[in-house]
C-alpha cells in the first residue's frame, strides 16, 4: 500500500499549481510563474516549497536550472487527496448527446461509436471492452456448405454478435441437407448457451451430423465466452500526435502495438476493473458528482513498461444483471484529470443504457 508524507496546506497548493500549470502548458513551471498565481507567498518561499516536493517525491526537476514537473506519485497524491473533479459543461454535453441518442442495435457498433464519441471528448486514446457475462447463448444458426466435406457455421449470439467458424464434416452433405439440419437444431438451442448445449446433446440416428454439430458449436460457444474480456474498441490514435509526450516515434509505436495487443491490454483493464468503485463512495468526502466511481491508473502504477509515461481514467458500465463493461482513455499522465473523468463516466452511462437494450 502506498505511503504517503503528508502535506501542509501551502505545500498541497503549490504541487495543485503545479499540476494545473503544466498540464495546460507541458512546459515546467518554475517559482516566478507561480507566484503570479499564488500572490501570498513570495518567489522565494514558493522556490523552498518546490524544493521541498523534489526531496519528497512528488515534483521532478529535469534539469538544474529547470522548472519542476509532477511525478506520477505527485499525479497521485493530486488525484487522491486535492482534484477537485469538474461538472459536465453544458456544452461538451450538448456534443455528446446528439450522437449517443440513436445507438446502434448491436453491441459491436455501440462500443464503436461509444469510442469514437469518447475520443472526441478527451482528446485521448478511448478504450471501451464488451460486456462481460458468464454465458453466450445462440439466437440463430446457419450452416453453409464450403465443399462436401466442410461447412461455415454461423452463429448470431445474444447482443447480436455474428461469429463465423469453419468446421469439418466426419461425412459429406450437401447445402440442402445442411439447411435442414440448421433448421432443426435452431428449434432446439436458441436461447441455449454451450454448457446446455453440451448437456443435452446426444445424437439423432435420423442424422448423423447432428451430434458433431452440436459438439462444434459448444465447443465455440466456450472459446468466446473465455475471450469475452478481450473484446476490446479502441479510437482517437491520432490524437496522441497531438501530444508533445508522443513526438517520439519509438515511444508512440510501443504504445500502439500495446493497444493492439488485446491480451496485454485485456489483463491490465480485467486488473484496473477491479479497483473500480474501491474509492470514496457517494456522500463520503471526495466521492465523485454523480456517484459512478471512476479509477485512474498513473504512469509506472500499471508495471508495464511501454505505459510508464502514460494515465487510464477508467471506470465502468452495467447492462443487466451480472453483465458489464469497461469505458476509459489512456494518455500522457500530463491529463486533465479533473475534466476527463465526467466525461468518461458520461459515455459509459449511455454505454451500459444501450448495451443493457440489446441485451434486453
Amino acid at each position: 500500500m502506498e505511503s504517503w508524507i503528508p502535506l501542509d496546506t501551502r505545500k498541497e497548493q503549490i504541487l495543485k499549481a503545479v499540476v494545473a500549470d503544466y498540464t495546460a502548458t507541458g512546459v515546467p513551471v518554475g517559482s516566478h510563474a507561480l507566484a503570479l498565481h499564488l500572490a501570498s507567498w513570495s518567489a522565494a518561499t514558493i522556490r523552498n516549497e518546490l524544493a521541498t516536493l523534489v526531496e519528497v517525491g512528488y515534483l521532478l526537476q529535469p534539469h538544474t536550472s529547470a522548472g519542476r514537473v509532477p511525478s506520477d506519485r505527485g499525479y497521485r497524491y493530486y488525484v487522491d487527496f486535492l482534484m477537485e473533479e469538474e461538472g459536465l459543461p453544458g456544452g461538451v454535453r450538448r456534443q455528446l448527446e446528439p450522437r449517443l441518442a440513436v445507438m446502434p442495435a448491436h453491441i459491436e457498433g455501440v462500443l464503436e461509436l461509444a469510442a469514437q464519441v469518447l475520443a472526441v471528448a478527451v482528446d485521448a486514446l478511448s478504450i471501451v471492452t464488451g460486456p462481460q457475462a458468464r454465458s453466450v447463448t445462440v439466437k440463430h444458426l446457419d450452416l453453409v456448405s464450403l465443399d462436401p466435406a466442410h461447412a461455415l457455421l454461423i452463429l448470431v449470439l445474444d447482443g447480436n454478435l455474428i461469429r463465423q467458424h469453419p468446421m469439418s464434416l466426419s461425412r459429406e452433405a450437401d447445402q440442402e441437407e445442411l439447411s435442414r439440419l440448421a433448421g432443426r437444431l435452431n428449434e432446439e438451442i436458441v436461447g441455449l448457451d454451450g454448457a446446455q448445449i453440451e448437456a443435452g446433446g446426444g445424437g439423432d440416428p435420423g442424422h448423423p451430423l447432428r451430434s458433431e454439430v452440436l459438439a462444434d458449436i459448444a465447443a465455440f460457444l466456450r472459446s468466446v465466452e473465455s475471450r469475452q474480456d478481450t473484446l476490446i474498441v479502441h479510437d482517437g490514435v491520432r490524437n496522441l500526435l497531438h501530444q508533445p509526450e508522443f513526438g517520439d516515434v519509438q515511444r508512440l509505436s510501443q504504445v500502439l502495438e500495446l493497444v493492439e495487443e488485446e491480451r496485454v491490454l485485456g489483463e491490465l483493464l480485467a486488473a484496473s476493473f477491479e479497483g473500480v468503485g474501491s474509492g470514496p463512495q457517494p456522500g463520503q468526502p471526495g466521492a465523485p458528482p454523480g456517484g459512478r466511481p471512476v479509477t485512474v491508473v498513473i504512469g509506472t502504477e500499471s508495471g508495464i513498461s511501454q505505459l510508464s509515461g502514460c494515465s487510464l481514467v477508467l471506470t465502468t458500465y452495467r447492462a443487466g444483471e451480472g453483465r458489464g463493461g469497461t469505458v476509459g482513455v489512456l494518455g500522457p499522465t500530463r491529463m486533465p484529470y479533473s475534466q476527463v473523468a465526467p466525461r468518461v463516466r458520461f459515455v459509459a452511462d449511455r454505454v451500459g443504457e444501450a448495451v443493457g437494450r440489446v441485451l434486453s
